[in-house]
């Protein structure tokens, strides 16, 4: 396996090259050695941060909630597709939990504002 990425851990957005498998990984075009460890997460377990506007009832603004932790990519889809099919009423404060240990991940989906 082969493949180009650009490292977003710092702003130098080094042009990274990966090849390997398993346990053994080549990676080349860092500027330091996060742009290691980013490669080698991308390429065996990628994960992002998700934020989403979660509808709530007619009347209401959408409320604005975050991940926890970054999720595993794969999982994403299924979690928007349960956020937007929510329809939320009660107030909420910064940092409350949403959905707890999404699909046992141990990855909260909390608000990221208050909810009024």
């Amino acid at each position: 396996m082969k493949k180009s990425l650009i490292c977003i851990n710092c702003p130098r957005g080094c042009h990274l090259e990966i090849s390997g498998e398993n346990d053994n990984w080549n990676v080349s075009g860092n500027q330091c050695p996060r742009g290691v460890q980013y490669a080698i997460q991308e390429a065996t377990d990628p994960r992002r941060m998700v934020t989403a506007a979660v509808p709530a009832i007619p009347g209401k603004p959408c409320a604005a909630v975050r991940t926890s932790a970054p999720l595993p990519v794969a999982m994403i889809p299924e979690l928007l597709n349960t956020l937007y099919k929510m329809q939320l009423s009660e107030p909420a404060k910064r940092g409350e939990v949403l959905l707890a240990n999404w699909k046992n991940s141990g990855i909260d989906v909390i608000f990221s504002a208050d909810f009024k």
